[in-house]
């Protein structure tokens, strides 16, 4: 009897042992970031990854996985094990608007595959303008192009990116004459911009902020709802009379579906209190971006409401045929 007692007691210990090593996490954890490295959705990963590991006490390894515009490594992460050992940066272009690009030949599903354990930062855009453009405001912006007379040319990194959405956005409910020109990437446009090939840009601030403050062109407005803590001299479109206009991207960590819930409100909190952090918040605000602060409420609808509201931009832009 005491050998059997001796051994359930050793059974019921080993049992205790190993639930204590099972508890999440008790390995590193990694992130994919479906972008290159050295920009800022990249870094603001880098930055909370780094945050994230003290507080839960295992190393976080940021993996770039680069593609189709940022679909290929979005697509690795729908198919990881959803255990809480690989996440993923979300953001606007491969979460909200790459299924109304391209219906037919995405690999994962955003509603399906993914939900979203933490906001991390919005990332507002900048109209700007060439410098000798005959204007001095926003309004007389409208008034020139809308001149029978005057067809203006706007650039962006590509047809289907968030900057090229949101100036067509801007065309169509300004009704003014605009062609789009595509570039490689949102440098080779602002550089054209600067030497007056095009009209006007609009893009997330690390790209313009530099030509702005050296006065090689002029910023009208932002995208956004509200002003931009680092442009606060900057109207908001809104403010300018285009009625609730509010176009921005925007970066989450997500999770492969199916995350179980003491792992997902573990997570969620550890996010929460990282984002509420002084330094995290004033990096963010430093790479141009504005730190999310998204009550947890909001959070499982989020990807589903975005993805409704890009898709009808999508429409109105006409880049789906584009990409076809």
């Amino acid at each position: 009897m005491k050998k059997i007692v001796i051994g359930l007691a050793a059974v019921v210990l080993l049992t205790l042992s190993v639930a204590a090593r099972a508890e999440w996490p008790d390995k590193p954890i990694r992130i994919l970031v479906p972008f290159p490295s050295g920009n800022s959705s990249d870094v603001s990963m880098r930055l909370l990854g780094q945050k994230l590991s003290v507080r839960l006490g295992q190393p976080i390894v940021v993996e770039n996985r680069v593609g189709a515009g940022g679909t290929v490594g979005t697509g690795q992460a729908a198919k990881a094990a959803p255990d809480g050992y690989t996440l993923a940066m979300g953001s606007t272009g491969p979460l909200a608007i790459a299924r109304a690009l391209r219906p037919d030949s995405l690999p994962y599903d955003t509603a399906r595959d993914f939900m979203v354990v933490g906001a991390v930062a919005w990332a507002p855009q900048v109209l700007v303008v060439r410098k000798d453009l005959p204007i001095a405001s926003f309004q007389e912006f409208l008034a020139y192009g809308r001149r029978p007379d005057v067809k203006l040319n706007y650039g962006s990194p590509g047809n289907g990116t968030t900057p090229h959405l949101v100036i067509a956005q801007l065309v169509n409910e300004t009704r003014i004459n605009a062609e789009h020109i595509p570039f490689q990437g949102g440098t080779q446009a602002l550089t054209s911009l600067i030497g007056g090939q095009i009209d006007f840009i609009s893009d997330n601030v690390p790209v313009v902020q530099g030509a702005i403050a050296g006065g090689r062109v002029r910023a009208l407005a932002v995208t956004s709802g509200t002003r931009i803590p680092s442009m606060e001299s900057v109207p908001t479109l809104k403010e300018l009379g285009v009625k609730d206009f509010d176009l921005q991207g925007w970066i989450l960590l997500i999770a492969p579906k199916g995350l179980p819930e003491t792992i997902s409100s573990k997570l969620i909190a550890a996010v929460e209190d990282v984002m509420k952090m002084p330094d995290v918040r004033q990096r963010l605000l430093e790479l141009g971006l504005v730190p999310m602060d998204m009550p947890r409420a909001r959070l499982p609808g989020f990807l589903q409401s975005e993805a409704t509201k890009w898709a009808a931009v999508v429409k109105v832009s006409g880049a789906a045929e584009s990409t076809r």
